[in-house]
């Protein structure tokens, strides 16, 4: 009978496997699995190689790598992932929040201090990250709709595991919000689906085989939600209300003129730290004469 893997064999072996999996990260994603089995930091791997697994966590950390193997995202198999310094709970059926929607919030957190915002609807909420920092981090009243059933259980869960209070509706777009909230919103807030159709299947196997399609299919042209949104918000907004984007890197123009032709003013685009415009934000005229 063979005796138990150490730490470090076990880590060795992962980062092997990974590697030839092909995932770029392989030494980190074989890290922070082994980390998850040990219940361990980073520094207790390297100073506890010698340590031995139980036949358990080997069975368990095998299991993992078999899953990596198969694409399944990383965020999915730990089960969370962290964004803006905190953590979230995150699976199948939502989407895993991208390091790029971080530049939504914080531009939202940025014009908050310069502008009365202080009620927001986040739509399309998935894992509820944009509204929960914005409540966490601006003190705002929030409220996160999202169509998927599934989501909403991540984004409830996310709150609470957070301490922000985000009220949670179940809606397609602004359809089950109460009418009587209209007119109510200092901002709406949207990292809606803008993926276009004829490029779903090129994307990474992580997320074209496992994270929900209808948070990625954006129609045609990728811009489908954006024009409903848009549509929509004039009825939801308050005079001089804000509208915030997370938009596709090539989608920038595209949507300040769709924002600037349905009234909106001062419309401006923000980059990523990449240089790619990544969020496109503006206000609503508060007078037929405002530019």
């Amino acid at each position: 009978m063979r005796a138990n893997k150490t730490i470090e064999q076990s880590l060795l072996e992962g980062k092997q496997r990974l590697k030839a999996a092909g995932k770029d990260n392989y030494a980190f994603e074989a890290e922070l699995l082994l980390m998850e089995i040990c219940g361990g930091s980073r520094v207790e791997l390297f100073t506890h190689g010698d340590k031995t697994l139980s036949w358990e966590q080997e069975k368990r950390y095998i299991n993992f790598l078999c899953q990596r193997e198969e694409n399944r995202p990383l965020q999915y198999i730990l089960g969370q992932c962290e964004f803006m310094g905190l953590s979230f709970s995150v699976g199948e059926g939502v989407l895993i929040p991208r390091s790029d929607t971080e530049i939504l919030v914080e531009t939202v957190l940025e014009m908050a201090k310069q502008e009365d915002i202080q009620r927001v609807i986040d739509v399309g909420t998935g894992s509820g990250c944009i509204p929960i920092c914005l409540s966490y981090y601006g003190k705002m009243q929030c409220v996160g709709v999202d169509i998927s059933t599934r989501a909403l259980v991540f984004a409830k869960e996310n709150g609470l595991k957070n301490q922000a209070a985000v009220e949670w509706l179940e809606s397609d777009l602004f359809s089950a919000v109460p009418l009587e909230r209209q007119g109510h919103f200092d901002a709406i807030v949207s990292n809606p689906p803008y993926i276009a159709q004829n490029v779903i299947a090129t994307l990474m196997p992580e997320v074209r085989d496992f994270e929900p399609k209808n948070a990625l299919d954006g129609g045609a042209d990728g811009l489908d939600f954006y024009r409903r949104i848009i549509k929509e918000s004039r009825f939801w907004l308050k005079a001089g209300g804000w509208l915030f984007f997370e938009i596709g890197y090539d989608q920038g123009q595209a949507l300040l003129s769709l924002m600037e032709e349905a009234g909106f003013c001062h419309c401006s685009l923000r980059k990523d730290l990449a240089g790619l415009d990544r969020v496109v934000f503006g206000k609503i005229k508060e007078m037929m004469d405002e530019v």
